[in-house]
This record gives C-alpha cells, sequence and structure tokens, in this order.
C-alpha cells in the first residue's frame, strides 16, 4: 500500500467532523431536517463527514441510530462536495454486503465515500462469534478490487460491455474462524481508484489509509446547532457552494479531500 500524507501513525489532516448519531436521526425527522444538518458541516469549515462512529463507544454507540450509509446518501446529496465516511464492524456485518454498499454508495456520490472499520458495534447484541475486524477490512478492499473500473469497454458494434477476463473472485478463505468470501463484486472499482479504508484507533491495521478516534487521533464532534462554529477546533475553510445553487464544479474525490494517493493497479 503506498504511503499517505496521513499515515496510520500520525494525527489526521484537520478536515473531517463527527456526526453524532441522535442528530442523525434527529435530521431525518424533520421536514428541512438535513439541509440543516449540512448548513451545520459547512459553518465548521470541515471538508470531511463521518457517520455512524457513535456505535464504537460503548456508552454513545446504545442510542438510537440510522445506518451510516443512508444517511450518507441523504446528507452527500445536501453537500455535492463534502467528502463522506461511514462507519461499520464486524459484529454482525458481513464484509461482502458492507463493500457492495459503500462502494455503490462511492458511485452514486461520484467517489466521494470511505469506510471507516472499528473493533465493535455497541449497539448490536454480541452473536458469541468472534470476526477480526483487520481481515474484514482487508476481504472488503479486496472485494472493492475484483472488477477494475478501466475493465469497462462499453463497445456497441461488439455488444462487449468490458473485459471478463480482469474481473476475477477473491477467493478468501479465511480458515473455521474466519470468512470464506468467493466475489467477485457486482460493481465495478470507484473513480476515486477504491473508497478509502479507515480504521477505529481499538483497530492495528498498518496498511490501512488512516486512523480516526482516540487521544492520539482525535476526530472533532460536530457542534450543536446553537453552537454555531469553534474557531479554535474548526477545520480549515472549504469553499463550498450551497446545495442547489447551480452545478457542481468541484469533482474531488474524498482522497483529494484528504490528501491520499490513488490505489495502483491491482493485476489480476
Amino acid at each position: 500500500m503506498p504511503s499517505t500524507t496521513a499515515p496510520v501513525t500520525g494525527t489526521p489532516a484537520p478536515t473531517t467532523v463527527a456526526v453524532p448519531d441522535a442528530d442523525l436521526a434527529a435530521a431525518v425527522a424533520r421536514p428541512g431536517g438535513i439541509a440543516e444538518l449540512a448548513d451545520r458541516v459547512r459553518a465548521s469549515g470541515a471538508a470531511v463527514v463521518a457517520l455512524g462512529t457513535d456505535r464504537f463507544d460503548p456508552v454513545r454507540g446504545r442510542g438510537h441510530r440510522l445506518d451510516p450509509t443512508t444517511a450518507a446518501l441523504a446528507l452527500g446529496r445536501a453537500l455535492p462536495t463534502h467528502g463522506l465516511l461511514v462507519a461499520a464492524a464486524p459484529t454482525r456485518e458481513h464484509p461482502y454486503n458492507v463493500a457492495r454498499r459503500v462502494l455503490s454508495l462511492d458511485h452514486v456520490l461520484d467517489g466521494r465515500v470511505g469506510l471507516v472499520v472499528g473493533a465493535h458495534d455497541h449497539g448490536l447484541p454480541a452473536t458469541g462469534a468472534h470476526h477480526d475486524p483487520v481481515e474484514f477490512a482487508e476481504v472488503v478492499r479486496g472485494l472493492w478490487r475484483t472488477w477494475p473500473l478501466d475493465s469497462i469497454i462499453g463497445d456497441r458494434a461488439t455488444g462487449r460491455f468490458a473485459d471478463a477476463d480482469r474481473i476475477r473472485p477473491l477467493d478468501h478463505d479465511g480458515g473455521p474462524d474466519g470468512y470464506r468470501v468467493r466475489g467477485p463484486l457486482t460493481t465495478p472499482s470507484s473513480r476515486q481508484g477504491e473508497p478509502v479504508l479507515a480504521v477505529w484507533h481499538d483497530v492495528v491495521h498498518p496498511a490501512a489509509d488512516l486512523v480516526l478516534g482516540g487521544a492520539a487521533h482525535p476526530l472533532v464532534v460536530l457542534l450543536a446547532a446553537a453552537g454555531g462554529p469553534e474557531p479554535s477546533r474548526a477545520s480549515r475553510p472549504t469553499a463550498t457552494p450551497t446545495a442547489g445553487t447551480g452545478p457542481v464544479t468541484d469533482r474531488r474525490t474524498l482522497r483529494d479531500l484528504l490528501g491520499l494517493p490513488v490505489p495502483g493497479t491491482v493485476s489480476a
């Protein structure tokens, strides 16, 4: 994995703000709530929004919440130039379903999506089974690489949609206590190469793009609606047009916003 400008050993660039689960639930419960939430994100100066990370906290993770990928779809349309990171854990999630949901969302939002993998989802009852979050993350990433975007040919004359030889199964076998995932995904890879893969601070995964949370990698929480922006904690300003005021001309991907390189081509 190539090095990043925000390596897993350092603090990520101050461009990301976390939206509490309670704020997401309140935003979708009232007319205009998503637009108001988007205004708060813009006021924070952040370029990237993290959704669903409350689930990684033993206390905050037990409240009412939404699926972060669903919330990201609504908020991503209201914030057309912001990046979005959605949270998942192997507690009850399967890597194939997560890989497909996140990559599909990344296509809808034009390469502005990433995944944050934590060790535990404290809002879900334990099943008794334990899955390694690092294996979970690597299976998700491996699935993202099973169908290269540039394999799509789209030749109407020959009726050839894609170079099928470049679409390959993952064939992951993690043994009796791990995952068995054949693949490939039914979705081609992303405009940004692949969605950003971040891990929560309780997951040790040197090959991840970045680490979030904890004392060494603090994540700024979005201020309450009545508080207004706090200059000492806000991320650097980002020129962002108001949703609905005109066409989006800033087509930066999440990797662009975070200063991360596009992954190299993975051979079949």
